[in-house]
Formats: C-alpha cells, sequence, structure tokens
C-alpha cells in the first residue's frame, strides 16, 4: 500500500484544495490500485470549513481523518506527520509527505511505485548529485546548495526507512531532511538510495503560499531551509546517528524476528564485519571482563 500523509487547513487559506486533491486522486487510479492507497489526513480544531466526514466517506479509498490543535502551523508539520505515520495502514510499504495543495495528473504511479521492491529508497523525479557534497556537506556553502538541490518535489519514501530513523528529521521540512540524510549516508558510507521516477504529481497553489506559511517565529532550532539552518548543529549529529542505523540495516538486515539456531554463525559473523577489525580484539575482552564478572557476581 501506498500512504499519504499530509495536514490540510481550508480556514483562512486560499491554496488549500484537498477536494481537488481527493478528485484527481479518483481520476488516475483504477480500483483496484484504490484498494492499495490510503490518505491519513490531520485537521486544524479551529478550521469549520474542512470537509467533513461524510464527505470524505464517498470518496472510493480509505482516507483517515485526525483533528486537533493547529500548534505553530508549518513549523509544527513533523510533529504531526509523525503521528499520522504511526496511524497509516500496517501493510503500507510506501508513504508520500505532501500538501492538500497538490494534484495527481498522472495514471499508474499508484502501481509504478509498488513494483519497487527496495525496502529503503527515496522516490523522486529528480536525482539530486549527493555524491558531490561528500567531504563537505557540513559547510555553510553547502548545506545551502544540497537541501534543495533535487527541487520543488516531494520524494516518496519507503515505510521501513522511516521505521529505522524513527522520525522525520526534527523538523517541518521532511524534503531537507531527506537531502540531509542522503548526503550524509553517502558521505559516511557512501550509500545511495534514491530512485527516480515520473512526475505524477503537481502544486496547485502558490508556491510561497502566503496564508498557510509565512515566516513566523518558531522555537525550533532544527529546522533547515535554503535560507538559514540548522541553528542547533546537533541537528548534523543526529542525522549521522539515523544514517548509521540505516546503512546498518541495509548491510545486516532489518528483520525483527527471532534468529534460529542456524543463524548464530551468521549473526556472529554481521557482528564481526559491523565495526573495524582493529576493535575486535578489544571488543572480546570486554565480553570476557563481563563473561568472569558475572560468573563470580
Amino acid at each position: 500500500m501506498i500512504s499519504v500523509l499530509f495536514c490540510s487547513r481550508a480556514k483562512g487559506n486560499p491554496d488549500s484544495g484537498l477536494r481537488r486533491l481527493l478528485d484527481s486522486a479518483v481520476r488516475h487510479t483504477t480500483p483496484a490500485e484504490r484498494e492499495q492507497l490510503e490518505l491519513v489526513i490531520k485537521f486544524d480544531a479551529d478550521d469549520d470549513q474542512r470537509l467533513s466526514d461524510a464527505e470524505l466517506a464517498k470518496y472510493p479509498f480509505a482516507i483517515k481523518s485526525f483533528v486537533w490543535s493547529r500548534g505553530e502551523g508549518r513549523h509544527g508539520l513533523h510533529h504531526a506527520q509523525e503521528y499520522l505515520f504511526t496511524e497509516r495502514d500496517p501493510r503500507s510499504r510506501f508513504c508520500l509527505m505532501t500538501a492538500d495543495d497538490f494534484v495527481f495528473n498522472r495514471d499508474g504511479f499508484v502501481s509504478e511505485i509498488l513494483a519497487v521492491k527496495d525496502e529503503f529508497a527515496i522516490l523522486c523525479p529528480n536525482r539530486p548529485p549527493i555524491e558531490a557534497y561528500a567531504g563537505r556537506c557540513y559547510d555553510e556553502e553547502w548545506i545551502r546548495h544540497w537541501v534543495v538541490s533535487f527541487g520543488c518535489w516531494s520524494p516518496v519514501v519507503t515505510a521501513r526507512t522511516i521505521e529505522v530513523c524513527q522520525n522525520f528529521g526534527w523538523q517541518a521540512n521532511v524534503d531537507s531532511w531527506l537531502m540531509g540524510l542522503s548526503v550524509v549516508l553517502y558521505d559516511l558510507y557512501k550509500v545511495v538510495i534514491w530512485k527516480t521516477h515520473e512526475p505524477f504529481y503537481e502544486r496547485g497553489g502558490s508556491y510561497e503560499r502566503p496564508a498557510s506559511c509565512g515566516a513566523a517565529p518558531t522555537y525550533n532550532r532544527m529546522e533547515i531551509t535554503n535560507n538559514v539552518g540548522p541553528v542547533n548543529r546537533y541537528w548534523f549529529e543526529l542525522v549521522k546517528r539515523q544514517a548509521r542505523n540505516l546503512y546498518l540495516n541495509i548491510e545486516h538486515g532489518s528483520d525483527l524476528s527471532r534468529l534460529a539456531w542456524g543463524a548464530t554463525p551468521r549473526r556472529v559473523a554481521r557482528k564481526v564485519r559491523a565495526e573495524p577489525l582493529g576493535r575486535l580484539p578489544g571488543r572480546l575482552l570486554r565480553k570476557l571482563r563481563k563473561t568472569v564478572a558475572g560468573v563470580f557476581a
């Protein structure tokens, strides 16, 4: 399945076009594809112009809606997205984080995405030059380049990628986080998980979105845009940890099921390869000390 996650606000937002988005999803999907598509939406509690549950129920695919306070608006989108992610259908393999001013414009996009078998992948019409930022991705000048290097697109991400990373990057801009994750993943491990596809959506509202975006002050010093950030540089340390988790899951598997007895040698071999061999003697010594201490405890 594919889960489309987004926030919607109609009140005071002339760019909002939720009905247009939903209608476009109907036009560009087959009955079979609609069974593999769900939309998970967050509404603001004060938005009395939002579509009703009865109106949403008329559409031929699953729609889950949630309502709570507006909070910081755009600056707090990551909180909403992380919650919506946990409420998606457990069968969902892909997530598209978008907005209610987008529309779908091409048939077959659901089947095309579901045909991708990769467990860890970022799908986007434009493949950014990730390799070009190796060794300098933390420099201020280059941050401003790579953060917007794939353009105004909303990438599709495998659900397992988000599960391994545990969140959407401590900021509202999922696209910025995905670029940060990608350049760090390549800088540390020379791994690229981007794949390209033909565009299947377009933006229906204003690019600047004055009604819904604005430049309001925020407590969040972890945001990163084409103009500023992250003010708190700890963002990079956290993204490095996410990249490491992602790399280890790519290399050694992400299955959480209990290992069979016959898998023990393979498990040991994976643990040995997980760190440089130069650290192996120290690791064995620490393990021996713990074992001896446990015997005489």
